[in-house]
């Protein structure tokens, strides 16, 4: 695995100047190529040629192992009415975006990024000639009507999101030529590009499309709006226009313009299969000057749970796909029929490190319960009566190996202390620790006792959905008899545990985490500090980084606010070596202070894919925060005909 980077100030430029030179592509000597279904409707003057659809200098995307055929249907599957696949497949264009192997942000729709030296800047030179799904120009003047007029609007946006925010300002965009454009920020705001890669970039083009939402938008429409808002059954014009840019109202409406590889032609509104076909506008062509998609159309069938999306995928129905059947406990049934269902297997590598995080709530309500979860010595105790390697066996094949809640081996976040520190399975040890922190009492079935001479009791969450994290609490519960606590795991609805933990109520939490990508990392470390609720072992710190005056907010500890301070650090830095130096550091503390019990490495995930099906990477993160597989070029995915 490589240690990352990103293209910082005038790299980007030198960078995507050197894909268009070094390519190998013929496409100015000898002209572009479409798809046989466009040159139809060129041919019948119904569309126009494709050097005419194609931005002046296309973005060129070199193909993992071959130039690839037009043809063919993508056929994939997600579960019920909001789940991010149908973005994650189809859905990932935005200014930048992550490469395929997740070490840096490159060009995606914008042909170059420059980047001032305090990071308050971003300059973003557009490929000029670049349109939209429906052959609209797609200009500077776009970015800045996102930004005037809904970003900035507080109707729409009654609070900026923090990416697009610093110095307690929302970004400002300037149009600078018809193809230039720059985002300015109050303060520096160094992750911005990081963000936009993400989930999160997709909100700016979602938004951006002036021509077609204007009509929407009541300061541009005015004496029309209600007649729309009354049709659509929106309670107001403001519900109306969020239903076209949010997710997922955004795939539900067939009239919005994309600059994706793939138009929208059935809805993922109350329908069993949301199908988008080729965008005859697409700005991206391959090293033959071919314009992308090679794929004519993508089908996303609607399942109503993850077992007929299993039954599906070895059944042969579904071409790629990871989401869904990676699970540990699918793997065996997806493994063993590959010939029955026509495909092979990619490695999805989960961006996290662990396979199942415990946390216990140092800022808990109950005095007693605070006082053994603060204690470090507790928690190291805890620590060394997990058999690791049990659960190895057990729960996960075989397929993991002991670990804590640290970046994965070969990261530049990489500590091998941090990683391996407290592994050991040894209950004598176990109890020695515990018996440091202060809790020798026992009651009459050898349960410890805490300061208010009860039994030390607590429930671990663990979402109802997720039976494999359940099984290795039931063994943990019987780890930590042995050494005379009393741990109850709590299967619970998502909802439940994220309500606990926003009322500072919950004990502790069982769940996958851990930054193991370093740019997961960064975007989010809520394992590594209180950076949010989220972060279960100290639900109230957290609270108190994202919004000092909470209710439940609490003043965190000397060590967790030196490192709310160097994360702000992180936020502002201009550029990734000195990000990760403060990232260091603020992970040397949360080494020291061992937060957070790990238990094992999360194993490498499977997906599957087409034996025909060419140019899937053999390994591709698997996170929402990489959006798989937007970055892996499926706009260069074919089959072999």
């Amino acid at each position: 695995m490589q240690h990352v980077r990103i293209l910082g100030r005038r790299v980007v430029s030198t960078v995507a100047a050197a894909i268009l030179i070094g390519s190998g592509w013929a496409g100015a000597a000898f002209g572009f190529q479409e798809a046989p279904e466009l040159k139809a409707l060129v041919d019948a003057g119904k569309l126009p040629p494709v050097e005419q659809r194609l931005p002046k200098e296309p973005l060129v995307l070199t193909p993992l192992e071959s130039v690839g055929t037009y043809g063919g249907t993508w056929r994939t599957a997600t579960f019920g009415g909001g789940d991010s696949e149908i973005e994650r497949s189809i859905g990932y264009t935005r200014l930048v975006r992550w490469n395929p192997e997740w070490t840096e942000v490159i060009p995606d729709i914008a042909k170059s990024v420059e980047v001032n030296d305090n990071a308050t800047e971003y300059t973003f030179t557009l490929r000029e000639g670049t349109r939209w799904s429906d052959g609209e120009p797609f200009t500077a003047d776009d970015l800045v009507w996102w930004n005037e007029n809904v970003l900035r609007n507080t109707k729409i946006t009654p609070a900026a999101p923090d990416w697009l925010t610093a110095g307690g300002e929302a970004v400002k965009v300037e149009k600078l030529a018809d193809d230039k454009v720059v985002f300015k920020f109050a303060a520096p705001n160094g992750l911005f590009l990081m963000n936009m890669a993400t989930v999160r970039g997709s909100d700016i083009l979602a938004a951006a499309p002036a021509h077609y939402l204007k009509q929407f938008h009541k300061d541009f429409n005015p004496t029309g709006i209600d007649a729309l808002v009354k049709a659509a059954g929106a309670t107001d014009w403001v519900q109306l226009f969020n239903n076209k840019i949010g997710f997922p109202g955004r795939w539900r409406d067939l009239g919005r313009p994309t600059l994706d590889a793939w138009v929208l032609t059935a809805p993922y509104n109350g329908t069993t299969q949301v199908v988008a076909e080729r965008n005859p506008y697409y700005a991206k062509v391959d090293t033959a000057g071919n314009q992308l998609p090679y794929f004519d159309r993508i089908t996303i069938d609607v399942m109503q749970d993850t077992q007929a999306i299993i039954l599906k995928a070895i059944s042969g129905e579904i071409d790629m796909q990871n989401r869904f059947i990676e699970t540990t406990d699918a793997r065996t049934v997806i493994v063993q029929n590959q010939q029955k269902g026509g495909y092979g297997l990619f490695i999805a590598r989960p961006a996290w490190s662990n396979a199942l995080l415990i946390t216990l709530n140092q800022t808990h309500k109950n005095p007693a319960l605070r006082a053994v979860f603060s204690n470090k010595d507790f928690r190291i105790g805890l620590s060394y009566a997990i058999n690791r390697e049990e659960l190895n066996q057990l729960i996960y094949a075989g397929q993991a190996k002991p670990y804590q809640a640290a970046p994965r081996e070969g990261t530049a976040l990489y500590d091998e202390k941090m990683a391996t520190q407290y592994l050991e399975y040894n209950v004598d040890l176990a109890n020695q620790y515990l018996d440091k922190a202060g809790i020798t009492k026992r009651d009459a079935e050898g349960y410890r006792l805490g300061q208010d001479g009860k039994r030390i009791t607590f429930a671990i969450d663990a979402l109802t959905g997720s039976p494999i994290q359940v099984d290795a609490l039931e063994m943990i519960q019987r780890y930590w008899r042995a050494v005379g606590i009393d741990m109850q795991p709590r299967p619970a609805e998502r909802s439940l545990i994220f309500s606990r933990l926003q009322n500072n109520d919950n004990d502790g939490l069982g769940w996958v985490g851990g930054g193991g990508y370093d740019f997961l990392g960064l975007l989010d470390p809520k394992w590594y500090f209180p950076h949010e609720y989220e972060s279960s072992f100290a639900t109230a710190w957290g609270l108190y980084y994202q919004n000092p005056k909470d209710p439940n907010a609490e003043e965190p500890s000397p060590a967790a606010k030196k490192q709310m301070d160097l994360y702000r650090q992180v936020q502002e830095a201009p550029t990734l070596e000195k990000q990760l130096e403060a990232m260091k550091e603020l992970l040397a503390i949360t080494r020291d202070e061992f937060y957070v019990i790990g238990t094992n490495l999360e194993p490498d995930r499977v997906g599957i894919v087409k034996t025909n099906m060419h140019n899937v990477p053999k390994v591709i993160p698997s996170t929402s925060f990489y959006m798989t597989p937007g970055p892996a070029k499926p706009e260069t995915f074919y089959y072999q005909q």
